[in-house]
């Protein structure tokens, strides 16, 4: 009897062993300055990393709602990427090369960074 309390609890215990911590989801919602259609493509395509399940940008509130995996990778990463196409966000500022290679009606009013 003794002998199959103790196989009982090896095979317990490989049940916690093995089981290992699934992947953090969030999700995230963060202004992204742009203007139209254009703006809403460049923008989710930037987004395409891995870790990221899903972005969404919304023209009229200028809002980007994204789905990640926090283990992969971080809502700051996922911010450089967006400035790095041209986009303003909250958090970065897109280079100047990067925002005046955005077609014409991409190109949306530029407001200076608060210091923070």
């Amino acid at each position: 009897m003794k002998k199959y309390v103790y196989a009982f609890l090896f095979f317990l215990s490989l049940n916690f062993i093995g089981c290992k911590q699934g992947p953090s989801s969030s999700e995230s919602v963060v202004h992204v300055w742009g203007n139209c259609e254009k703006c809403k493509s460049t923008i989710e395509n930037s987004c395409n990393l891995n870790g990221v399940s899903k972005a969404s940008w919304d023209v009229d509130s200028k809002l980007l709602t994204l789905q990640l995996d926090t283990n992969v990778i971080s809502v700051d990463a996922v911010l450089q990427a967006v400035a790095k196409v041209g986009y303003d966000n909250e958090k970065y500022y897109a280079n100047d090369y990067a925002y005046d290679n955005l077609p014409q009606c991409c190109q949306y009013e530029r407001r200076p960074f608060e210091a923070k």
